[in-house]
């Protein structure tokens, strides 16, 4: 009966980790896709079910990095980033870290990549088939 039970919680064991690393590679794969600019935004919205938020970072990360705005559904290269760490705000005797805001275009996409930061799940990603799927939103466009 030991031998049986021991049996079953290796096999459960096993089990627990394929899952856990086929849903670790999937993630990769969709930090892969959304460093490309052409991204539709129902496709984009189904495929952060499947990333954590440290995913998410990467991708803005990496599309700074390829001089694209950090915004997965925006597909404007960067131009004019400015060199310093700080601006200082005169009218508002504010010192402001842009270190974050260099990696978009527009005050709108660091808006609606923050937005979007936010919904993203902070559950493990193998464990996911368990909860709920939130719907997530797009931050409204400026008008």
């Amino acid at each position: 009966m030991t031998e049986e039970k021991n049996d079953q919680l290796r096999q459960q064991l096993i089990a627990a980790v394929v899952k856990k690393r086929a849903a670790i590679a999937r993630a990769q794969e969709i930090v892969v896709r959304l460093l490309e600019p052409d991204v539709a935004e129902p496709e984009f919205l189904a495929m952060l079910w499947e990333i954590a938020p440290n995913h998410y970072t990467d991708i803005v990360d990496e599309r700074e990095i390829s001089r694209n705005c950090g915004y997965p559904l925006c597909s404007n290269v960067l131009q004019n980033v400015p060199n310093q760490k700080y601006q200082i705000s005169a009218s508002q005797n504010k010192v402001y870290d842009i270190t974050e805001r260099k990696k978009f275009c527009s005050g709108y996409c660091f808006r609606a990549s923050e937005y979007i930061k936010a919904q993203v799940p902070t559950s493990p990603l193998w464990l996911r088939d368990r909860e709920l799927r939130p719907s997530f939103q797009l931050l409204p466009r400026d008008k």
